[in-house]
């Protein structure tokens, strides 16, 4: 059989010259790095862990050399023990030189050599021993006794030698030393997959950002990361294999071993330490053989979570604008601003209505960037753009298989990714009865709960909404919850239509034409004038739209006044001036501002026509619900 020839490093300690011979021989062809030694029981053991200091992987001991280093050394050794056969060969050598023979074993007598003697027709006598001083003492009495010939090991023969006797050396057989070098090869390539296994746990021990502490069954420290000696303040050699609650109160680990159940992310107090523990017990088939934790600080997790919400912001969740984007000084447009800023060092909930095109959003971004939580997400979500099951799971997030098409390994909400910022709801009316239940409990428990999942997350959010309907017309009507209502308006903001500041619209007019990148002298102070003639339903966003047709259809720098009024008359045929929120006649002629009486009579009507229609025309629900007696709305009804 051919051999394959390995790197291993083996040593052979022995006191007989002969064996070593033989191990050597054989040994050449398992490995080039064989050490001998020759040595006196005494000397082996120092002998040998020298050895073993210097890379020897395996010690190799021959007859009672060897047993003595297995008892003594706490690394592998391979005895090369020997055999019947081998003993049965030595023995008919020893009976030529006489019948009278002893035959010494270590430790403990040889079995069957009572056998072995009648076989052979010769006495044996056995002689134990256990040091080298007793073994030297005992060939020397037996000599004197009248035996013939000593059978042992190389150091029995030469102790034969000396007082005059004769000696033969049991010298094991092939099989036995390949056999022996076969089983330190197997050791050793035990050894190295050990070592492999163990750096490539400290590798992932190190690694890990968290404190690592393992206990074995006895509750004693077995495993131990840097991050933990360095985290606990803990010195290594002194806390591997001493019982966990001497080194450290708070882990948790005795339970874990005895209840055998895993934990994770449990709050505890730990070395005097606010830690997010995460334990769990390590199995061996059916049996609890220990037990392993990690440790991370709170105040890390909370520097995480800081450093995920910068990550957010610098990826776009942020507020662009500012107070100095609300252009205008009209009085409507500084009372505006002056609000904002006010209310943006409160942090309770704010409510902007105001018609389509005046800027809402703009508004909340300006709050945000004023505010303290100016460093945090800024995130902004159009309710009326998703439908019912999509802006819940973008709001609130889901869990891996939650529904059919969800992402692997879940999504965060919107809520969450606003965490510690402010999250702007536009057009908060149109979300449904379902949402606006589950958006009056994340305002009031500060928590929310994944689509699908099980678990609460405390969040910190300010939240911003607006709508371009009237809420409190909203609510009147059932389509919108009155708590949540008063929940999302504890401070309110009405942004002012175009029409309401028609002094800021040079001044509006002209920056929008510079974003655009057009001359300022495209717009002469008549043009502007004119521009204040129109009552503008879409407000800014309308005009914006309007001053960009304009500068592409324009020849030149200068001011065409025709182009203009040409343009202003292309919008005045969609008959949007007309509305029910214009203020001034669609005529031109400056037709007279309605009276506030007029005004007051005429949503008094809407009103009452709109309670009735909720309340199936019940006359008397309906004036409960008005405050009115129902005479009074008897009255009314007739007026």
């Amino acid at each position: 059989m051919q051999i394959k020839k390995r790197d291993f490093r083996f040593a052979f300690v022995s006191n007989s010259a002969e064996i070593a011979h033989s191990v050597k021989r054989e040994a050449d062809l398992f490995t080039d790095n064989m050490t001998i030694s020759l040595a006196t029981m005494e000397e082996a053991l120092p002998v040998a862990q020298a050895q073993l200091d210097g890379g020897v992987e395996v010690i190799i001991g021959g007859g009672a050399t060897g047993k003595l280093l297995r008892r003594s050394l706490s690394k592998p050794v391979v005895t090369i023990a020997r055999t019947h056969i081998d003993i049965l060969n030595a023995l008919l050598k020893a009976k030529e030189l006489g019948s009278n023979i002893v035959l010494t074993s270590f430790a403990e007598p040889t079995e069957g050599i009572d056998i072995l003697g009648k076989l052979l027709n010769i006495r044996i006598r056995q002689l134990v021993f256990d040091t080298t001083a007793k073994l030297e003492e005992s060939i020397h009495r037996a000599i004197d006794d009248g035996a013939d010939c000593i059978v042992g090991g190389g150091i029995c023969n030469d102790m034969a030698k000396a007082y005059g006797s004769r000696g033969v050396v049991i010298t094991p057989g092939n099989a036995v030393i390949v056999q022996a070098l076969e089983e330190a090869c197997a050791i050793a390539q035990a050894q190295r997959t050990e070592r492999e296994h163990a750096e490539q746990l400290r590798s992932v021990l190190e690694t890990i950002t968290e404190a690592v502490i393992g206990i074995d069954s006895r509750g004693k420290v077995n495993i131990l990361n840097k991050k933990a000696v360095s985290l606990f303040g803990f010195k290594a050699g002194r806390v591997i294999g001493r019982p966990i609650r001497d080194v450290l109160q708070g882990t948790g680990l005795t339970r874990i071993l005895q209840g055998g159940q895993p934990e994770s992310d449990t709050i505890c107090r730990v070395g005097g330490m606010d830690m997010v523990v995460n334990s769990s017990p390590i199995a061996i088939g059916s049996q609890t053989r220990g037990a392993v934790a990690t440790f991370k600080l709170v105040s890390r997790i909370q520097d995480i979570d800081r450093k995920l919400r910068e990550k957010l912001y610098q990826k776009g969740f942020r507020a662009k604008y500012d107070l100095s984007c609300l252009k205008g000084d009209s009085r409507p447009m500084q009372r505006l601003r002056t609000r904002s800023r006010r209310f943006a060092n409160a942090d309770a909930a704010i409510l902007i209505q105001g018609e389509s095109g005046t800027g809402k959003e703009i508004v909340a971004q300006a709050i945000h960037r004023e505010s303290g939580r100016r460093n945090c997400p800024f995130v902004a979500v159009n309710c009326s753009a998703l439908t019912e099951t999509l802006l819940e799971s973008e709001l609130f997030g889901y869990e891996e298989g939650a529904f059919t098409g969800a992402l692997k390994g879940g999504k965060i909400g919107l809520f969450e990714m606003a965490n510690s910022g402010t999250i702007f709801l536009d057009e908060i009316a149109d979300i449904s009865h379902g949402l606006q239940v589950r958006l009056l409990r994340v305002l009031e428990e500060k928590e929310v709960m994944r689509v699908g999942g099980d678990k609460i997350v405390p969040i910190d959010v300010r939240i911003i909404s607006s709508s371009h309907k009237d809420l409190a017309t909203e609510v009147r009507n059932g389509r919108f919850r009155s708590d949540l209502f008063f929940r999302l308006s504890v401070l309110r903001l009405e942004t002012p239509s175009l029409r309401e500041r028609l002094e800021d619209i040079p001044r509006i007019a002209r920056e929008l034409l510079g974003r655009c990148g057009a001359d300022q002298r495209l717009l002469s102070d008549r043009d502007a004038e004119l521009l204040k003639e129109y009552t503008w339903p879409g407000n800014v966003r309308e005009l914006d739209a309007l001053l960009r047709r304009y500068t592409l259809l324009c020849d030149g720098d200068t001011s065409n006044t025709d182009m203009l009024l040409e343009c202003l008359a292309e919008i005045r045929t969609y008959g949007l001036e007309n509305n029910r929120h214009a203020m001034v006649a669609a005529s031109g002629e400056g037709a007279p501002v309605r009276s506030l009486k007029d005004m007051a009579a005429e949503y008094e009507r809407e009103l009452i026509r709109e309670t009735l229609q909720i309340f199936s025309y019940n006359r008397q629900e309906a004036a409960k619900s008005l405050g009115i007696s129902t005479n009074t709305l008897w009255r009314k009804l007739k007026e």
